[in-house]
């Protein structure tokens, strides 16, 4: 009945009552549902807060990798030097006098025994003639001393005189023979003469210097090995030069110092190579290519070595569980069609593109490149 009577009042009402009381109620009715909505938004912060945060996604850098495998490589030690005569001989006056004959020129080659300068003799061949003479009259008066002395007809005492100035008349025959000699001077040995210091009309000392003379054939390149390198060499071994030209010879090795140098602590070798033309001139820069024992190493292209952080030379790989490893590398010949270089394991996967932007240790997504030559092949072929 309660409610029955409380309906019929409201009817009793007036609308403009009804509106301020239905707008009350609606005033009502935002405010519980706020107070409800506010209350499940703290309990939704504080779900959220006891969540755990979601772990970023690591990003694993994809690089490309070759797989090589270590070959048999002879090494070379690669040592700079230059060519040198074989033999190279200073001219020089052993009588005094003025120059008379100049038989060759500066640059001509010359035989064995060739006349090159000629000395006046002056009176050295009057001397000569004149010692013979007193040589010969001596080798007759000891002749007949000793056959006085063989008959008793003489003493011993003359014998010995007469012996004593055959001697030093024989001595006086030599001299003069040798002085009047020297008044020619000849080539020692087949060469060249390489440079001339003197004239026609001249006066020579005692001593004087002539001129050079040069032997080229063979000829000799010498150059300085490290000590890390000299063992193993011996005379006799094979080995090769290159020039500056570009031209290539070969040789075999005539000399290794048994002492380094107190300087450069290097040790002195030298390649003697045949030049019957004389096509390679002394004094030229060459490269000496001296053969070594036969090691296991790797050929690469040159864009594929790093640099450590010390400094070192090296190249990254990748193992099976594509982690990055670092490995020192010593290069043994860099050349147009790759480089050389060893200390890397005999089967390894290189890092070719990308290695400059990962680190040892790291891991990362490796790609062979034979897999993206044959996926763009593919690519060529569909498209044909």
């Amino acid at each position: 009945m309660k409610i029955k009577d409380f309906f019929n009042s409201l009817l009793k009402l007036k609308r403009s009552q009804l509106t301020s009381i239905a707008i009350i109620l609606l005033v009502l009715l935002w405010i519980g549902s706020g107070l409800l909505t506010g209350e499940n938004n703290t309990n939704t912060k504080n779900a959220n807060a006891n969540r755990p945060s979601p772990q970023k996604e690591i990003s694993i850098p994809t690089v490309r990798v070759l797989s090589t495998k270590a070959e048999a490589f002879k090494t070379n030690i690669k040592v700079q030097g230059r060519t040198i005569a074989s033999r190279e001989v200073i001219l020089k006056a052993e009588v005094r006098g003025k120059i008379e004959e100049l038989y060759v020129e500066e640059g001509q080659s010359v035989r064995k025994g060739e006349p090159i300068v000629k000395i006046a003799t002056n009176d050295r061949e009057a001397r000569f003639k004149e010692a013979k003479a007193v040589l010969q009259q001596r080798k007759i008066q000891v002749e007949a001393a000793r056959k006085l002395a063989k008959e008793s007809f003489g003493t011993q005492v003359r014998l010995a005189e007469a012996e004593a100035q055959f001697r030093r008349a024989e001595a006086d025959a030599v001299a003069y023979e040798l002085e009047f000699e020297n008044t020619t001077i000849r080539a020692p040995f087949d060469g060249i003469f390489n440079t001339k210091k003197i004239n026609i009309g001249d006066i020579l000392n005692l001593g004087g210097e002539i001129g050079t003379i040069v032997d080229l054939d063979p000829i000799k390149v010498t150059g300085q090995v490290s000590e890390q390198n000299i063992s193993g060499y011996k005379i006799g071994m094979p080995g090769s030069i290159e020039l500056i030209n570009g031209n290539t010879y070969q040789g075999t090795i005539s000399y290794v110092s048994s002492v380094s140098d107190d300087k450069t602590r290097t040790f002195k070798i030298e390649l003697t190579i045949d030049n019957p033309n004389s096509q390679i001139l002394g004094g030229l820069a060459a490269q000496l290519q001296l053969p070594k024992s036969e090691t296991l190493a790797h050929k690469i292209s040159p864009s594929v070595l790093s640099l450590a952080a010390d400094g070192r030379i090296g190249v990254k790989t990748v193992n099976d569980s594509n982690i990055v490893k670092f490995w020192n590398v010593k290069i043994l010949d860099d050349g147009p069609d790759g480089t050389w270089v060893s200390g890397l394991p005999n089967n390894s996967t290189i890092v070719v593109v990308g290695q400059d932007l990962i680190q040892d240790g790291q891991t990362v997504k490796p790609i062979q490149v034979s897999e993206i030559l044959d996926s763009k092949l593919n690519k060529e072929e569909i498209n044909q």
